[in-house]
């Protein structure tokens, strides 16, 4: 019961601590400065619009536009002015007349989101706008931001089932490798993150640029990433093709009681290198006190990894009439590997709430905040079926009775030993109810990828 009440505290604690945070929140890029500035009225023409970004952001061609009074297009064109790109500018033609105009700009943010705003200036005095500002994505550029979070998901999911599996069957149970359910979850896992990781790469490019979800497949227009995240991807392409690799060398020298030292310390190195590509793709590389963000990222998905990657392999092999044996000798250990990781999840979500929301007024009236929010009630109630989960292994394999000693026979001249007999497995009809509760558990995590993913595509408050 003090595990879940410890539990429960740190997760009322992160929430607290959401919630108080008066610092401005900073992760996305957002503009710096213009030239003009908002609001100003300029006594003769400018040449140009000039604006400068907080962080580095990728442009295209049509990155800023200007309009007249009544909404039409007024500029010739801007290009990025510096190498680092923080710095956009478009000419003006030398023909504008007196009145209001309205600057428009969407770039890509070094974490690969869309940033967009408007602002207006005028020329020698102010006039009545008339009408919107034209879009610059197309109709169906939502669609591309919902699909995209779906990939997402499907990639956490497959992080899951092929990493989370493959590292805690190697760590806390080898002879798990050679049963066929757990080599389907890590081949399925990893079908999944491939999966999901294509069709990143393949929506990512249209949603980052504004434009409809039919340009995705037509190949025009190529969105350039930013340089982290052209690392990023293809460091994750080359850790999938390894782990691939790594997985076939560890299922086929499964019938050893134990793999080898050198190949479970290869497999967990690739591992950590696939982990490492996300943090570099997401909004831990924009903003302020990045590398304390994408170490605290790397935590944050290396124990959700770990934590339901075990709670898989539990409810879908361990906990089986076949291995109730097994069952009682792992659960202790990974009891503790999941108590470890829930307070690694707590600890850094709590760290990565605070930079990208920054504010209590953020958390309602903002919609990654209410996302914020949800997520949080879900892990607050894996934390409790956690904790449920954690008092079934305390009372059925945390205190095995005492063995008796030995004991001696006698047959003729001859003194025998007679060993003990092992300590019996949990009955099955408890060992059914503890699945049950795996499974609750895992369909609660689910829905907390599902918000999880929905995070990432959504944008902070700035």
């Amino acid at each position: 019961m003090r595990r879940i009440v410890t539990m429960l505290c740190l997760v009322l604690c992160a929430l607290c601590l959401q919630t108080v945070s008066a610092g401005p929140a900073a992760a996305h890029t957002g503009l710096l400065s213009s030239e003009p500035a908002a609001g100003q009225v300029l006594p003769h023409l400018p040449a140009q619009v000039a604006l400068t970004f907080r962080q580095p952001v990728t442009a295209g061609v049509d990155a800023v536009r200007v309009f007249d009074d009544h909404m039409r297009r007024m500029d010739l064109g801007g290009h990025p002015d510096d190498r680092r790109h923080r710095t956009l500018r478009t000419a003006l033609p030398g023909s504008l007349r007196a009145g209001t105009y309205t600057v428009a700009w969407q770039v890509t943010s070094a974490d690969g989101h869309p940033v967009a705003g408007t602002y207006q200036f005028s020329i020698g005095t102010t006039t009545h706008v008339v009408g919107v500002v034209p879009p610059l994505a197309g109709a169906n550029a939502a669609w591309a931001g919902r699909l995209l979070g779906a990939a997402r998901g499907i990639g956490y999911a497959g992080l899951a089932l092929g990493p989370g599996v493959l590292l805690v069957a190697l760590w806390l149970w080898p002879a798990g490798l050679r049963r066929r359910r757990t080599r389907a979850l890590v081949w399925g896992g990893l079908g999944l993150l491939a999966a999901g990781t294509l069709a990143v790469l393949t929506v990512h490019t249209v949603w980052a640029d504004g434009r409809p979800l039919a340009e995705a497949w037509s190949g025009a227009h190529a969105h350039q990433h930013a340089a982290t995240a052209d690392l990023a991807y293809a460091v994750r392409f080359y850790a999938l093709l390894a782990l691939g690799a790594a997985i076939a060398v560890v299922t086929a020298s499964a019938g050893r009681d134990r793999p080898a030292r050198p190949l479970v310390l290869a497999t967990t190195a690739v591992v950590v290198a696939l982990w490492a590509t996300w943090p570099l793709t997401g909004h831990a590389v924009d903003g302020r006190y990045a590398p304390l963000a994408m170490a605290a990222d790397l935590v944050h998905l290396a124990a959700m990894t770990l934590w339901l990657g075990g709670l898989a392999l539990v409810a879908a092999v361990l906990a089986r009439p076949a291995h109730l044996g097994d069952l009682a000798a792992v659960l202790p250990r990974f009891s503790r590997l999941a108590f470890t990781a829930v307070v690694a999840l707590v600890v850094t979500g709590t760290c990565q709430a605070w930079r990208e929301v920054g504010s209590a007024g953020h958390l309602l009236d903002t919609g990654y905040g209410r996302l914020l929010l949800v997520k949080s009630a879900g892990v607050a109630a894996l934390v409790v079926l956690g904790g449920v989960a954690r008092r079934w292994v305390h009372r059925h394999t945390g205190h095995p009775a005492p063995l008796p000693a030995p004991t001696a026979q006698a047959a003729g001249t001859t003194l025998t030993l007679t060993a003990p007999a092992p300590p019996a497995p949990p009955d099955a009809a408890v060992v059914r109810a503890l699945r049950r509760g795996l499974l609750a558990e895992l369909l609660v995590a689910a829905a907390v990828l599902g918000v999880t993913a929905a995070l990432v595509t959504a944008a902070p408050p700035v």
